[in-house]
């Protein structure tokens, strides 16, 4: 009976712990733009690499469109057990302060889990423009003759609004030229249609490299591997100024607290894949790991510089 009794409660441990493995069926990783581009090569490779972790399947749910609502809808439309999360960017703070109405409450039914990746912004000028350093910039842009203008990736982008807070902090006038997506932000600036733009590393640098953009400084406390000649704005005498594009995951506000710190331990052993960190290397970006909890504060502290932002250039979404 003794052995009965051993033999019954080994297997009910066992069914215990199977029943607490998690995840315990395909994953979704939800990504709220097209596919093909830089988030979308980023999750692939997470994705990859938390099916090799589990020998679960990750699917990624590509759903573009609505300044990245639509992808946050279609993580509320899943069931609360863990099995879907959302790729996020600047735009999930900013859009509570640009956009009227969300169909969800952003801080209410979302938790933060990871901070993903960053990509320091970075300051390049067209050939035109008579400045090699930021000071040159500086003296050149405010000059009442100069009318200077900057595009950016849109209208209340990261781009846009980190440029905003550069006119503040170095007292900038300069007219802003939004394009859609940052490839044509950046040809405006190759073709002298506007004489600036903040813009990601993997997407100017090519152009710096081969001596058809001229970059004044980078975002950030210290210099980019990618482009280690490019001062940062703090050695050149603004300090003070940041402004980047980052990547984070959530999931719904229901998913328990050990569900989250379980996608918390599989992503932020991802990143730390030689796969991932190419993928991140070709990006110009860098992988940036943190418990949930830094990152509810650091989407805090994101949201309300970006607030202030909008709320002083009266920014709106076209």
């Amino acid at each position: 009976m003794k052995k009965l009794i051993l033999t019954l409660g080994l297997v009910l441990s066992c069914f215990g712990a199977t029943a607490e493995t998690f995840p315990s069926k395909p994953f979704t990783l939800i990504v709220p733009y097209t596919a093909g581009g830089s988030s979308d090569a980023l999750a692939r490779a997470l994705g990859q690499s938390v099916n090799k972790q589990t020998g679960q399947s990750v699917v990624i749910e590509n759903r573009p469109g609505g300044s990245t609502v639509i992808g946050a809808q279609g993580l509320l439309s899943k069931p609360d057990d863990g099995h879907a999360a959302l790729l996020i960017a600047a735009s999930f703070v900013i859009n509570p302060y640009l956009l009227n109405k969300l169909p969800y409450d952003s801080q209410r039914d979302f938790q933060a889990v990871t901070q993903l990746a960053s990509n320091p912004h970075v300051l390049v000028v067209s050939p035109n423009v008579p400045a090699n350093n930021l000071s040159e910039f500086l003296a050149w842009a405010k000059k009442p003759e100069t009318k200077g203008s900057f595009s950016s990736f849109g209208n209340g982008s990261s781009g846009h609004l980190g440029f905003e807070l550069l006119k503040k902090h170095a007292g900038l006038d300069m007219l802003h030229v939004p394009y859609k997506g940052s490839a044509p932000a950046t040809m405006a600036v190759l073709s002298g249609e506007v004489d600036a733009t903040l813009g990601d590393v993997g997407v100017v640098m090519p152009h710096i490299l081969g001596g058809k953009l001229k970059a004044i400084a980078i975002t950030g406390a210290e210099r980019s591997p990618s482009l280690p000649n490019v001062p940062t704005f703090d050695e050149s005498g603004l300090k003070g100024f940041s402004s980047q594009t980052w990547m984070g995951l959530l999931v719904s506000s229901g998913v328990s607290a050990e569900r989250v710190r379980r996608i918390n331990e599989l992503f932020v052993s991802a990143l730390q894949q030689p796969e991932v960190q190419a993928i991140l290397a070709q990006q110009g970006m860098q992988a940036r790991p943190s418990s949930p909890e830094a990152f509810k504060a650091f989407m805090a502290s994101e949201g309300a510089k970006y607030k202030t932002a909008i709320q002083e250039s009266n920014a709106r979404i076209d």
